[in-house]
């Protein structure tokens, strides 16, 4: 055998080997016990708080703004989807209120436009020509955002 073909097939037999341990030594033991997954990772999200209350633990207190937004084009749209969820679901949202920050790039999110969205569902906007120097919210009311403030 020609030495270039044994330098190849040595560096290539190295290469594999060194490869082989490294996979060996970077995945966790519990790897692939229910599939291609990590078993410990049920675990680990075991023991996250739960920070999603659902819209229902916010009607129980908000029953006015649950029924003004019922009424309005967000009435789809979930609490937590605007008011993220950073408190822990067991704690109290008066004594942590969950804010809507209301800013351009916060509302850009779903009403920018976007090519790729239905132009009947999200109202998209051009924020170039619609806004002046305020955010959203120093305008329209975020629970019925067509009630414009004054």
């Amino acid at each position: 055998m020609p030495k270039i073909i044994f330098r190849l097939l040595l560096s290539f037999i190295v290469f594999v080997t060194v490869f082989v341990l490294i996979q060996q030594y970077l995945t966790p033991n519990s790897f692939g016990k229910y599939g291609h997954y990590r078993a410990d990772a049920i675990d680990d999200n075991k023991m996250r708080t739960s920070y999603y209350k659902g819209e229902e633990s916010c009607v129980t207190c908000h029953q006015d703004v649950y029924d003004l937004k019922s009424e309005d084009v967000h009435d789809r749209v979930r609490c937590e989807s605007c008011h993220f969820p950073k408190i822990a679901g067991s704690v109290d949202c008066e004594v942590m209120p969950p804010k809507v920050e209301g800013t351009l790039e916060f509302c850009a999110q779903c009403h920018a436009i976007n090519l790729g969205r239905l132009k009947k569902g999200v109202p998209q906007l051009d924020f170039k020509e619609h806004k002046g120097d305020q955010n959203c919210i120093e305008c329209h009311n975020v629970h019925a955002p067509w009630e414009l403030k004054e």
